[in-house]
C-alpha cells in the first residue's frame, strides 16, 4: 500500500477493522560502507595470506606487460 493512499477501514473478507502497522526495512549499504564494516581480524588474515602468496600480487602481472613503446607492432589504437 502506498503512503498517499487512504488507509482501508474494514477487511472485505471478515468485516474486521484494519490498522496500518510499521514494518522493518532494509537500508542499502554502499560498497565503501561494506568495506568499512569488515572485521579487522579478517582484513589481517587476508593481508597475511596475500603476503605469503606471490602469485596474488597484482603488480606482478602488470610488470610482465610489454609497454607500447617497446612493442614491435602495437596495432591500431582502440577507439572507445
Amino acid at each position: 500500500m502506498r503512503r498517499n493512499q487512504p488507509e482501508p477501514s474494514d477487511c472485505d473478507s471478515c468485516d474486521g477493522s484494519l490498522k496500518r502497522l510499521m514494518s522493518t526495512f532494509a537500508a542499502p549499504q554502499s560498497e565503501l560502507d561494506k568495506l568499512r564494516a569488515v572485521d579487522p581480524a579478517y582484513k589481517r588474515m587476508v593481508e597475511d595470506h596475500m603476503a605469503r602468496t606471490p602469485e596474488a600480487e597484482p603488480m606482478r602481472h602488470l610488470n610482465k606487460l610489454t609497454p607500447f613503446s617497446a612493442a614491435e607492432d602495437p596495432g591500431d589504437p582502440i577507439d572507445f
